[in-house]
C-alpha cells in the first residue's frame, strides 16, 4: 500500500500501463524488458516516483503473477515499495483502454482525501525505455505550474518528442487535472486510451518538449530494440 499522499494543493499519483503481452516484440510481456539490467516495469515505478508522483499505480494484465513478483522483490523493503500498489485488469486483450479506465479509476480512489475534484494523474507506458525521472520531473512541474496560475485554468500536460521534421509529436507521459482524467477513462475504449478524450479537447493541451531528455521511442517490434541505448536517457542528465 501507498504512503499517504502529500499534503500539498496538488498531489500526484502515476499510472503506469503494463497490462501488455508484448506479442509483436515476442519476447514476453514488456514490463518484464531489461534494457540496462533492470526490468522496464521496476525502472518506470521508479522513474515516476522519483519524478515527483506521491504513489504510483502499477496496472497489470499478462503474466500478472510473474510481473508483480519482479516488482515486489525490487522495490519491497524500501520508501519507494510503500508508494506502490497493483492493479489486475482481467480484461487486458480488450485494449490499453480498459488498462486506462482501471488505472484512473485506482488512482481516483487514492486521492478522494484530498478532496472531491484536487490532485493530478500522471499516465506512463511501460515500453518507452529511455523516458526516465527527469523527464516526469519536467511535466509535473509544467503542469503544477498552470493548476495553481489561476488566470490560466487547468491544462493537460503531455511530453512531446521532435520527429524526423522536427515536428512536435505529442507522446507519453500525460499529466492529467484529476476530473479530466476521469472524463478521458470514461470514453477509453479498445486501443484507445486517453487519445479520444485529448483529440476532442486540443486547446487545454500543453505539449512540453522533452526531446533534450529522452527519444520517448516506444518498443514494439524486434527491429526497434536494434541500437537502442539509454544515451539520452533523463535518470544520466538529471
Amino acid at each position: 500500500m501507498p504512503a499517504g499522499l502529500s499534503s500539498g494543493a496538488a498531489p500526484v499519483v502515476g499510472v503506469l500501463l503494463a497490462a501488455g503481452a508484448g506479442r509483436r516484440l515476442g519476447r514476453g510481456p514488456k514490463a518484464l524488458l531489461s534494457v540496462d539490467g533492470t526490468p522496464q516495469v521496476v525502472r518506470m515505478a521508479r522513474a515516476l516516483l522519483r519524478g515527483g508522483c506521491d504513489a504510483v499505480v502499477v496496472v497489470l494484465g499478462a503474466s500478472d503473477e510473474e510481473v508483480r513478483r519482479i516488482l515486489d522483490g525490487a522495490l519491497t523493503g524500501t520508501p519507494e515499495g510503500r508508494r506502490v500498489r497493483t492493479v489486475v485488469n482481467a480484461d487486458w486483450e480488450s485494449g490499453m483502454g480498459s488498462s486506462f479506465r482501471l488505472g484512473i479509476e485506482s488512482a481516483d480512489r487514492l486521492l478522494a482525501p484530498s478532496g472531491p475534484s484536487s490532485g493530478l494523474v500522471a499516465v506512463a507506458l511501460v515500453d518507452q525505455p529511455d523516458v526516465g525521472e527527469a523527464v516526469v520531473r519536467r511535466l509535473l512541474a509544467t503542469a503544477t505550474a498552470s493548476t495553481t496560475a489561476q488566470a490560466i485554468g487547468p491544462r493537460v500536460t503531455a511530453a512531446g518528442y521532435p520527429d524526423a521534421q522536427g515536428r512536435l509529436v505529442r507522446s507519453h507521459p500525460l499529466v492529467f487535472p484529476r476530473p479530466w482524467a476521469r472524463e478521458a477513462a470514461a470514453l477509453a475504449a479498445g486501443d484507445a486510451a486517453g487519445r479520444v478524450w485529448l483529440r476532442s479537447h486540443p486547446e487545454v493541451v500543453d505539449v512540453v518538449d522533452v526531446g533534450q531528455l529522452a527519444t520517448g521511442r516506444d518498443v514494439d517490434t524486434p527491429r526497434d530494440l536494434d541500437g537502442l541505448s539509454r544515451g539520452t536517457e533523463a535518470d544520466v542528465r538529471a
